[in-house]
């Protein structure tokens, strides 16, 4: 297997678009919002194997930005800090396991705290709402996918399906998955 290219190493969303040579990528736009710009360039249906396989890869380059900014060792009080400072949260807990009980009353989509390098992203008030918008602007992150852990899963929420709230046990959220089938801004 070949070492990644300095692009792959630095910024795995970057490294995704460069890939498809007929779109200009812009780092200080929103990525999901060019996916959706790349699928119409590319006349990508929602049905289409190559929509599914580009999105799959969206999808893995986020997660993996994401661990490059915040660590991947949900283990880390050092990364646990790095999320909640860049989330601006105040009276950041001083155990590993403060931070993790205290993530759960943070909705937050995970598109958006990786495109907001600057400034803060919107955190919702509940998980319902935080659905909502994700569902309506096509930032869905998917539970399953294979790099979805360390801090990263932390902050996973019911975004498809019908909504239960959340299991006491910390396990898995209650309710139906959702269609597998995903249409531009609705899961």
């Amino acid at each position: 297997m070949s070492s990644p290219t300095q692009s792959e190493a630095s910024n795995p969303i970057q490294a995704f678009f460069e890939h498809y040579g007929l779109f200009d990528y812009n780092p200080a736009r929103e990525t999901m919002a060019q996916f959706w710009e790349l699928c119409d360039l590319y006349n990508w249906d929602g049905e289409s194997d190559e929509r599914k396989e580009a999105l799959a890869e969206i999808r893995g380059a986020i997660a993996q930005q994401f661990n490059a900014f915040y660590g991947s060792d949900a283990e880390s009080l050092n990364g646990w800090h790095s999320l909640y400072q860049a989330l601006q949260i105040a009276d950041i807990p001083d155990t590993v396991q403060g931070c993790k009980d205290m993530i759960e009353t943070i909705h937050v989509n995970i598109c958006d705290l990786v495109d907001h390098k600057e400034d803060v992203p919107k955190k919702h008030r509940t998980e319902a709402e935080l659905a909502e918008y994700s569902r309506r602007t096509g930032k869905i992150y998917p539970r399953e996918n294979a790099y979805a852990g360390g801090l990263l899963r932390f902050l996973l929420r019911q975004i498809t399906g019908e909504y239960h709230g959340r299991r006491r046990d910390g396990g898995g959220r209650k309710g139906r998955q959702g269609s597998k089938r995903h249409r531009r801004g609705q899961h």
